[in-house]
């Protein structure tokens, strides 16, 4: 290596050829960057003589070739300087004009001296990548073309040329200085680079992976993936001139294949860690194959690469293109690749892409917000997938509605879509977008045929954005409040043309009615028989897009019955690997143990991908940790049928472990399905208590919300509240009916400690009765379908003497409804914490309650929870 600080324009000043090789970044810098440049080289020219500015780093190594002619070196930093100066020296070139001179300055030493290489054959000295090479071309041939980012810089700098001083910019580039870095043949230019701490803007995520791909093949190969794959994959996704919809695409891909979220900011080092892992970071020609033919695909998705082939495939895209909403793109890509490989017709990759526009279309239009899709797609894009081409739609159909429609993610039932058709806000920022896809999709609906093209139509406000006093008339006494909620409503929008559109204006319902009275769109035209404008034609527009809605994006999801009955309680839980047999499990822990047993078993490569550094979720080699060594809190207990391997087995609940067997699954590349007993709503908590213990002393016959307190059980107003916390924790505690503090209030809670610590010495509580000096008494909180943890180690969290030890922080010990312990006190309340059943009992079921004796305060005190 060989260094030398050294004034820039010498580096033109030779016969050289500079060239920026395949595997580097496209020219990026835009006006901020230029404009800087432009000020320095002004700011220096008026410093005096001896000024000088620093421009950087200029690291080259050359090519090999044959003495006595050009030398040609390549870059691997400084490109965007070199681009920019040559750029604006051919500016300043056409501003001196055939006849006009600066100092020793003239077009012709410019373009003939510093610009190209005297006697040989106009050869450049800087040779760019394809389009940017054209552009440049263009422009020191004096026709620039384009809309690149050369032809951008060649435009700002031509500006900035002609509002300033020639003379100082010259005498600027003069001072200009930068360090040349020349490597030798021995040396690696990869490792190099990536280690300079270059000036100048920072790489995007898609150019350090272009960077990664090529550098270091040798120069054939580099040539030829550069041509047939890299600039293939910027072609198919709109990247040419922009990193970023490349950027998105690797961002999608690797949600894809690793089952995980993953942002703009990281997609390089998640990329090379998973090519490590997976093997295939010594393939990089064959990923750089890889990456070009799924990026068209995706260009599909995006529509940059054009229509898909099959209609019916390209009209479900667009509606999902249309909307605006991008975070089901690593499961459509994933169902595009499926149908690549042959493992569904064109027709089928139809139905199945429906699957995924009903789901969209029908979350936004229920006002559900899509910040948890991201999650849902990416693990169903990750998850397993059909094993019979026959099964295609319906396996992804089952998928989707596995996501149940209670949840964020799930498919909204009729009556959701219903309500946020009448109540959603359906115009302004990213909303506009999808409701003109949605009108447009009703409308092509009902005209099949004859419909207008969208990009002839906007959206139109019947009731106009602002009132006028024609409006307040026509609207009465409710007009302002009318407005305000109906004006952005879905009711109160409709399509027409961009110049109908601006014809109607504000103008009055009676005007709108003949203009409406003549189109040609269906929902439009019906308008006009509305014989006024107010909330009852209002509720009626409503209900006509309902139930358009419902008919083209309709949903069938599980029976009514079968999402409101619980399972039996005893009926356990049970699991399954892809759609092999299912196996009981007796409780959620030894679940966890067998499905890991049982993937190792299936693939011995397969504890491998499990092992991890996480010890109370991944699996550990019995080597470190053998069966019943602690670490800390944490008990390791030997996996279900092999010897190398041992697991921390426990979760909070059913549904976690449930999650983590899933999420092992995946890892493995294998479905695992689990079926969890009865645990839902609050309301099937209530009813197994009614049904199997009679409820609590005071209970009420209704249920109101996650509490339910009983009717005053003393003379002084005490009562118990069952609190269902969320997800699925069960509370039980006791509040004074005396609001202010007294010496007989703290005698009564007192008490209710002592009968607690009697009546309820199975459940390992904690020691801290002393509280109740204090009007409380301990805690009592449980999931009640959690794990029962009878034959491992038993875990005592909100304890006191135990909370140093455990594996959860004490904020997962909150008290119910966030009382601190002051508020606690200052209420009257005297909250206990139910740990884990040393008994046992029925798996998954809600804490039962039974009278076991009466207190001498309250009777409801000395309530005993099990799960017997």
């Amino acid at each position: 290596m060989f260094a030398q600080q050294i004034e820039f324009l010498q580096l033109l000043n030779r016969d050289v050829e500079y060239v920026v090789p395949r595997w580097q970044r496209r020219y990026r810098w835009g006006q901020a960057e230029i404009e800087r440049l432009i000020e320095d080289l002004l700011t220096v020219a008026e410093a005096g003589p001896n000024a000088a500015h620093y421009g950087g780093t200029l690291l080259t190594f050359p090519e090999p070739g044959p003495a006595g002619v050009v030398v040609t070196n390549r870059v691997v930093d400084g490109q965007q300087r070199l681009t920019t100066i040559s750029i604006l020296l051919e500016c300043i070139a056409a501003t001196l004009g055939p006849e006009g001179s600066c100092g020793d300055w003239t077009a012709e030493v410019i373009r003939e001296r510093r610009l190209t290489n005297p006697g040989q054959k106009k050869l450049r000295k800087l040779r760019l990548q394809d389009g940017d090479d054209e552009e440049y071309r263009a422009i020191l041939g004096g026709e620039p073309t384009g809309v690149g980012a050369v032809t951008q810089a060649w435009r700002i700098i031509s500006r900035l040329v002609a509002r300033n001083n020639v003379a100082k910019l010259l005498r600027g580039l003069e001072h200009l200085r930068v360090v040349s870095i020349g490597l030798d043949a021995n040396e690696d230019p990869q490792q190099i680079f990536e280690s300079l701490n270059a000036t100048g803007r920072p790489l995007d995520e898609s150019e350090k992976i272009k960077n990664w791909l090529l550098m270091g093949l040798p120069e054939a190969e580099q040539q030829d993936l550069h041509d047939t794959s890299w600039l293939s994959l910027e072609e198919a996704l709109g990247g040419r001139d922009a990193t970023k919809p490349v950027d998105e695409f690797f961002r999608d891909l690797l949600r894809w294949w690793t089952g995980r979220l993953q942002g703009l900011s990281s997609v390089y080092e998640t990329l090379r860690r998973w090519a490590v892992r997976e093997g295939r970071a010594a393939d990089r020609p064959g990923l750089c194959r890889e990456f070009a033919r799924l990026a068209r695909l995706y260009g599909l998705i995006t529509g940059t690469a054009g229509p898909h082939p099959n209609r019916k495939v390209e009209h479900e895209l667009r509606h999902l293109r249309a909307m605006g909403i991008d975070v089901h793109r690593p499961l459509t890509l994933r169902l595009l690749e499926a149908a690549h490989n042959g493992e569904a017709s064109d027709e089928t990759l139809a139905e199945g892409l429906a699957v995924v526009s009903v789901w969209i279309t029908r979350l936004w239009l229920s006002g559900r917000p899509t910040a948890g899709l991201n999650k849902a797609a990416t693990e169903l894009a990750h998850g397993p997938g059909p094993s019979d081409a026959d099964e295609f739609v319906a396996y992804w159909r089952g998928r989707v509605a596995n996501l149940g429609s209670t949840t964020r993610a799930g498919v909204p039932d009729d009556p959701a879509v219903t309500e946020g058709i009448q109540t959603r806000q359906a115009y302004g920022g990213s909303a506009s977008q999808t409701t003109l896809a949605v009108l447009c999709a009703l409308m092509e609906a009902e005209h099949p045929q004859e419909a207008p093209a969208r990009a002839d139509l906007t959206i139109e406000h019947v009731m106009p954005q602002k009132l006028t006093d024609e409006w307040r008339e026509d609207l009465g006494e409710a007009a302002e409040d009318l407005h305000a909620r109906y004006r952005d409503r879905l009711p109160n929008l409709t399509l027409s043309g961009h110049d109908r559109n601006a014809s109607l204006g504000a103008r009055p319902f009676a005007a709108k009615q003949q203009i409406y009275g003549e189109s040609a769109i269906g929902m439009t035209l019906r308008l006009a028989q509305e014989s006024a404008w107010n909330q009852e034609a209002l509720e009626r527009r409503a209900e006509e897009l309902a139930a358009s809605a419902l008919s083209l994006w309709p949903w069938e999801g599980p029976p009514v019955a079968a999402r409101q009955e619980p399972r039996d309680p005893a009926a356990g839980i049970r699991w399954r690997l892809g759609d092999g047999d299912w196996h009981p499990a007796s409780t959620a822990s030894q679940m966890v143990l067998e499905v890991a047993g049982a993937l190792i078993a299936l693939d011995r490569s397969n504890g491998d991908k499990l092992v991890g550094g996480a010890l109370s979720r991944d699996l550990q080699r019995a080597s470190d940790h053998p069966p019943g060594s602690q670490a800390g809190s944490i008990v390791f207990r030997a996996v279900t049928g092999t010897d190398d391997f041992v697991l921390y087995p426990y979760d909070r609940d059913y549904p976690a472990a449930a999650e983590r067997c899933r999420g092992m699954g995946q890892r493995c590349r294998v479905r695992v399905d689990i079926d969890l007993p009865g645990q839902g709503s609050q309301m099937e908590f209530w009813r197994f208590l009614q049904r199997h213990t009679g409820g609590v002393p005071g209970q009420k016959d209704s249920w109101r919300g996650r509490t339910l307190w009983t009717s005053a059980l003393n003379a002084d107003g005490d009562m118990v509240a069952i609190y269902i916390g969320n997800p699925g924790l069960l509370w039980l505690y006791i509040r004074s009916g005396s609001r202010r503090r007294s010496e007989a209030r703290t005698e009564r809670m007192r008490q209710y400690s002592q009968l607690v610590r009697q009546h309820m010495g199975d459940q390992t509580l904690g020691t801290n009765t002393s509280d109740a000096g204090l009007g409380m008494s301990i805690t009592v909180k449980r999931a009640w379908d959690r794990d029962d943890r009878n034959d491992g180690p038993h875990v005592r969290y909100g304890s006191r003497s135990n909370r140093r030890g455990s594996p959860r922080s004490s904020r997962d010990c909150r008290r119910p409804l966030g009382m601190t312990r002051q508020s606690a006190h200052e209420r009257g309340h005297a909250p206990v914490e139910v740990h884990g059943d040393r008994e046992g009992g029925l798996p998954g079921t809600a804490v039962g309650v039974r009278r076991v004796g009466s207190g001498p305060a309250l009777d409801a005190a000395s309530t005993r929870h099990s799960q017997r």
